[in-house]
């Protein structure tokens, strides 16, 4: 594996299970599960979260984790849908990595409380990074 190769891998076990925390905390924040979020994904996998999730209860981002464990047994479309999800999940991130140090800096990552200290900053925001969670709120169906 080349050394690009192996810092690529480095920031995706790094960034997913963040994107994974604020998209979880988003969710929760919203009274909103994974299905009705993401209600096209979700159809897209129905099969796959039927094959490899039915026993992971909602919440605290453990489907899209489910999901994400088995990226590589999910059906070609599930899995193009969570890849691009994901991708944009991870351009959140980055676009909002200047917001999260300036207002969320020394807040603990998981249990949504990067995603809950963002949204009590939303007015101080970034304009490109208040639209990435305008995105991801509109996923929630306007939550």
């Amino acid at each position: 594996m080349t050394r690009k190769n192996e810092e690529i891998l480095r920031r995706r076990r790094t960034i997913v299970p963040a994107l994974v925390s604020v998209l979880t905390a988003l969710l929760l924040s919203g009274a909103c599960s994974v299905s009705c979020a993401f209600a096209e994904e979700a159809r897209v996998c129905q099969d796959d979260l039927t094959r490899f999730c039915k026993e992971v209860r909602p919440g605290g981002g453990r489907i899209l984790a489910c999901l994400k464990s088995h990226e590589a047994e999910l059906d070609p479309a599930c899995r193009d849908k969570f890849q691009a999800l994901v991708k944009r999940l991870e351009e959140a991130k980055r676009t909002c990595a200047d917001d999260i140090e300036k207002f969320c800096k020394g807040i603990e990552q998981g249990e949504g409380r990067i995603a809950g200290c963002l949204e009590k900053h939303a007015g101080d925001l970034s304009p490109a990074c208040a639209e990435k969670l305008d995105w991801v709120k509109a996923k929630m169906g306007g939550k």
